[in-house]
């Protein structure tokens, strides 16, 4: 009997080695699935830690537990890495600088190899320089504000800035939508989208030369029915077919309803990556006449439309996100962003061959064009990523997909087939 298990456990172990080396010449998003399993039992495996430093309670729990479901998941997929099982190892930042501050001493003091957060701003630059101290590569999900990477070399961020966010808003006015007519609406004494306002017009600036050609009006006002309809007489007089709005939703609530009954529904209204969130969706269900589109790490795509923009990474983060989550829990892009950040983070350590925090850093800084689910991922030596903007619309009580701005390259290639075609009409 006992020489019948061992033949039978010698047989066991064959075909898992048989299962196991194909996977050896893949690689995790498009281009970069390694085999992860190096030894036929992960409990064998020696354990490494990857810190999560996320807000669970507070203001911004919301958020942070959507990336938790997101870096979760990914390590339920992606659960070892080059002979080591992965661990997470989570800390509550509470939304609060207090205690952001313990929560990322306490965390660096049990030695993870990197950590993924936080979703705050504020608590993310609370922790920016006890993490230079302790050399610990960390990348934020979502945290958009500059001064994070700037405050660390150790700190990375998955998400685009609100900067680049503008960019891409005015790529897709001025290139795609071919607008020359451009209007601008923003809150008075609102310092939170002062980036994405200044990203949208230097950039349309840039693209018409001069401001004046592209952008025929803008104004700042005051949450009120008056002000709002004298935008709109404004925006009108400058026969403006696209509108930029930084507004939120019970605003725009408001808004929408008087541009209907000015009869102003065939202008395109930009906006900011809030209106991506279920209760603008939801709000937007009465106003189902007038085009939006935003910034968004948008993962639910149009099934009408043509997904050959899904990267192989995006289409296995939908699948498997249903499998656990379910299928009436839509992923947000938060889940996305957390889903990438961990995956950034094991391509770093496969490539560092090493669990030296400044070999890691090194690594993250040498990723080039990473197929991911929310982009394709490269890093500037600020540890900001390099990607293109998705730009999403709502469309049957659903956020999809509508732009993906063009790369560097695809960029430069247009502007010298348009700089040809000027020359030859003059």
């Amino acid at each position: 009997m006992k020489t019948g298990r061992k033949i039978k456990s010698i047989i066991c172990l064959m075909l898992l080695i048989v299962m196991v080396l194909p996977m050896t010449g893949c690689t995790t998003f498009d281009s970069f699935r390694h085999a992860f399993l190096e030894e036929s039992s992960e409990d064998a495996m020696p354990v490494i830690t990857i810190g999560v430093f996320e807000p669970q309670t507070g203001s911004n729990a919301v958020r942070g537990k959507e990336e938790i479901k997101g870096i979760e998941l990914a390590n339920s997929i992606y659960s070892n890495v080059d002979g080591y099982k992965i661990v997470l190892s989570k800390v509550d930042t509470q939304s609060k600088v207090s205690a952001a501050t313990t929560a990322i001493q306490g965390l660096i003091e049990m030695k993870p190899v990197a950590i993924i957060g936080s979703a705050g701003e504020s608590t993310s630059l609370a922790a920016a320089d006890y993490i230079q101290e302790a050399k610990m590569p960390t990348i934020t999900p979502s945290a958009t504000n500059p001064l994070i990477t700037q405050s660390s070399s150790y700190y990375f961020r998955a998400c685009i800035t609100e900067s680049q966010m503008g960019e891409g808003l005015a790529e897709y006015a001025y290139k795609e939508l071919a607008s020359r007519n451009i209007g601008i609406i923003s809150l008075k004494n609102d310092s939170s989208t002062a980036s994405l306002i200044d990203g949208f017009g230097d950039k349309i600036k840039a693209m018409a030369k001069k401001k004046s050609k592209a952008i025929k009006y803008s104004t700042e006002i005051n949450i009120n029915e008056d002000e709002m309809k004298e935008a709109l007489k404004a925006v009108r007089k400058a026969n403006c077919n696209v509108c930029f709005v930084s507004l939120g939703t019970e605003a725009m609530d408001t808004f929408f309803t008087l541009a209907e009954e000015a009869d102003m529904t065939g202008i395109t209204y930009l906006g900011t990556r809030s209106w991506g969130s279920s209760d603008f969706v939801t709000m937007m269900k009465k106003h189902e006449n007038i085009k939006v589109v935003f910034p968004y790490a948008s993962v639910i795509t149009d099934t009408s439309g043509n997904e050959d923009n899904l990267t192989e990474e995006a289409q296995r983060f939908q699948i498997e996100y249903q499998n656990r989550y379910g299928s009436e829990d839509l992923p947000t892009e938060y889940a996305a962003l957390g889903y990438d950040s961990y995956l950034l983070i094991i391509n770093a350590i496969h490539n560092a061959k090493s669990l030296e925090g400044k070999d890691i850093r090194e690594a993250m800084l040498a990723l080039k064009d990473l197929k991911g689910v929310t982009g394709v991922f490269s890093f500037d030596d600020r540890g900001n990523v390099v990607r293109t903007v998705n730009l999403s619309t709502i469309r049957d009580n659903t956020v999809v997909s509508e732009y993906v701005t063009k790369s560097e390259a695809e960029a430069k290639e247009l502007e010298e087939i348009e700089t040809i075609q000027n020359a030859e009409g003059n």
